[in-house]
């Protein structure tokens, strides 16, 4: 259910949302990744899968040249492997993209170069993948990358996302009580719900971590709950900070 992710995301967008996130040396001793995932499998769901997407504003540029340049300077910095890949171009949008594997992580790197007023706005993002025995490996990649940005005087915006797998079908009812026993285990308040016939999806805000976006400059938020009761077995389970950037 993609959509509903995809929704969540123009919303936020069409609302003019902040990002707020702490100084690299003020970080939560426990990181959001590994939170989620306890509140998933405490939850009685199987962890599957963690992304965690980081995200930044590199300036802007004349050309696609140069957005390639500053992608290779950005990909070595980041001590990112460079094949001989190529600009790309999606509709309007120059994009660079490297895909890589680390210590069983997979990682996709990207620069994306958006059109404006005669140049190009250059957007970072990194995206890191892999299962829950993976978690520290996630968390080390992540850290480093964090850390060269920083930096660099550059503020990330960090995402995370863990999906997780119940056994058998729930119905609508099921599927609102395992969302609201997380909101409870990370002492979240509920802001806002969507549900159909076989999704629910809960945001809210929760203590847990500092980072969060701020609705309309004052309502925070930096949880969201979603689960999906699959057509042929089971139920997917969905959690993410500050919002689900991954399907669901």
């Amino acid at each position: 259910m993609g959509n509903w992710s995809g929704w969540w995301i123009l919303l936020l967008l069409a609302a003019g949302v902040t990002v707020w996130r702490m100084p690299a040396e003020a970080k939560p001793e426990r990181p959001a990744a590994a939170q989620l995932l306890d509140a998933v499998e405490g939850s009685g769901a199987e962890g599957v899968s963690i992304q965690v997407r980081i995200r930044t504003e590199l300036g802007q540029v004349s050309g696609p040249a140069q957005i390639k340049e500053l992608a290779e300077a950005w990909a070595h910095r980041l001590d990112i492997p460079v094949p001989q890949a190529e600009l790309t171009r999606k509709s309007n949008l120059h994009v660079y993209q490297v895909l890589f594997e680390r210590q069983g992580v997979q990682g996709r790197f990207q620069v994306t170069g958006v059109p404006r007023q005669g140049a190009y706005d250059a957007y970072l993002v990194l995206s890191l993948t892999g299962t829950p025995d993976s978690l520290p490996y996630i968390g080390v990649i992540q850290d480093a990358f964090d850390k060269a940005l920083t930096k660099a005087d550059l503020i990330p915006q960090i995402s995370t996302c863990v999906r997780g797998m119940y056994s058998v079908k729930l119905s609508v009812d099921q599927q609102e009580g395992k969302i609201l026993s997380i909101f409870r285990t990370l002492h979240a308040k509920e802001l806002e719900r969507l549900q159909d016939e076989t999704v629910v999806s809960i945001s809210g805000y929760t203590p847990a971590w500092k980072p969060f976006i701020a609705l309309n400059g004052k309502t925070k938020m930096n949880l969201q709950v979603a689960t999906h009761r699959g057509s042929q077995s089971g139920t997917w389970i969905t959690v993410g900070t500050p919002i689900i950037t991954a399907e669901y």
